[in-house]
């Protein structure tokens, strides 16, 4: 399998990326996620039921699934660099919900520009937690939000590996 890759036209004006040797002869679209706020390249098959009559078909999870094992329970198709039209091989690997959360942007209410720190106006100070597998583990209060976000980075290493997004990447080589 070489790294080649080739676009495939989408709706809406988007390209998907894709592996070179990909046979996909279906016709795909572009789907806005507000959730994400990015496209998902899809498309609709027949169920053959009354109800549902068709169901999505996610173009990532369809390539995976090609070139690999069905994606087992309790795990999705992450897009590591979060470009989620990017759907070359080496852009996807397998992650449970909780390292799915971890490759998420900053949310858009986050006021401190940094991954897992927030202004705590009890303490006066800048507050670190993370969540992992749906529980929040609370890391410290902090008088310098840099430092709040080194630690939130610590845990994120320790507790996410290779999932883990950072607020100081460059400072972990």
């Amino acid at each position: 399998m070489s790294d080649a890759a080739k676009t495939i036209p989408l709706t809406r004006g988007q390209v998907a990326l894709v592996p070179d040797e990909w046979p996909s002869e279906s016709k795909w679209y572009a789907l806005w996620a507000p959730n994400t706020r990015s496209f998902r390249a899809v498309r609709s098959v027949m169920t053959g039921l009354k109800s549902p009559k068709q169901r999505l078909i996610h173009m990532h999870n369809a390539i995976w699934e090609y070139y690999n094992d069905p994606i087992p329970d309790g795990y999705t198709v992450d897009h590591i660099n979060r470009d989620t039209l990017n759907n070359q091989l080496s852009n996807l690997r397998l992650a449970t919900d909780s390292q799915q959360a971890q490759n998420r942007r900053l949310r858009s209410d986050n006021t401190s520009g940094y991954r897992g720190v927030g202004w705590n106006k009890g303490a006066r100070k800048w507050r670190a937690r993370i969540t992992v597998d749906g529980k929040v583990i609370f890391l410290g209060d902090f008088a310098d939000k840099e430092e709040a976000a080194r630690a939130y980075d610590a845990a994120a290493i320790e507790h996410f590996g290779e999932f883990a997004v950072l607020n100081f990447p460059d400072a972990v080589k």
